[in-house]
């Protein structure tokens, strides 16, 4: 089921990110490093509080989140019309639930939700990444700073 997250929900969706972030360190991925770090409680408790944030629950656990937020600093270094758009930010999936298509569903029901542009970015060298969001209507916009920049109306 996926559903808007509450703060209920704060503990479990900082617990996914640090997860991921400590699978990634393992096996070389420089990308989330930041999310191993304790400050990034704040990024989800600032997501919830401040965006929309979506879970999916399986059997009354959170397994992914997907956050649509308002130009963070990040986003404003990225952009230089950062204002024009919300933000698709920590996408994260149990990797217990790998080929589930948790993602997939979290990806589509939050652009179901939105209006209006939705901008997301990546590392430019993740294959992966750079391949999955054109999937979902997101068109290729650049690269800047090392990283692949993607827009998408809805």
């Amino acid at each position: 089921m996926i559903r808007l997250a509450t703060q209920a929900d704060l503990e479990a969706v900082d617990q996914l990110i640090l997860r991921k972030a400590q699978e990634f360190q393992a096996v070389g991925k420089t990308q989330w490093q930041k999310y191993l770090e304790p400050s990034r409680t704040e990024f989800v408790r600032h997501d919830v509080t401040n965006g929309t944030v979506y879970v999916y629950e399986q059997d009354e656990v959170v397994v992914g989140a997907v956050s649509l937020i308002p130009p963070t600093s990040w986003d404003k270094n990225l952009w230089d019309d950062a204002d024009a758009a919300v933000y698709l930010h920590r996408l994260v999936v149990d990797s217990g639930m790998k080929g589930k298509r948790v993602g997939e569903q979290l990806m589509r029901h939050a652009l179901a939700e939105t209006t209006g542009s939705v901008r997301l970015d990546c590392v430019a060298t993740n294959e992966f990444l750079n391949e999955y969001y054109p999937q979902f209507g997101f068109v290729y916009i650049g690269e800047r700073d090392g990283f692949s920049l993607f827009a998408k109306e809805c």
